[in-house]
């Protein structure tokens, strides 16, 4: 079997969320064959309180402010 790397994660969604609402993380891999399509979400800075879900990919904020919310996947792909 080939390894097919992702060379790109795009259309993100959201790009804000409300105080208490849960939100999921999502994003899209390209290419659509690639191995493995799986993304990883991680906060890598903010001023905002924020709870994850432990599969990582709902957040869900406890007071107003910014992230920055990087995604990965295990080839090393960052966006």
């Amino acid at each position: 079997m080939t390894f097919i790397a992702v060379t790109d994660i795009t259309n993100f969604a959201p790009t804000q969320t409300l105080v208490g609402e849960e939100t999921k993380l999502a994003g899209t891999v390209s290419p659509s064959n690639a191995t493995n399509k799986e993304i990883n979400w991680s906060i890598v800075s903010g001023n905002a309180t924020i709870v994850t879900k432990p599969d990582g990919q709902y957040i869900k904020p406890n007071a107003t402010g910014n992230i920055t919310v990087r995604a990965t996947i295990a080839n090393g792909k960052m966006q």
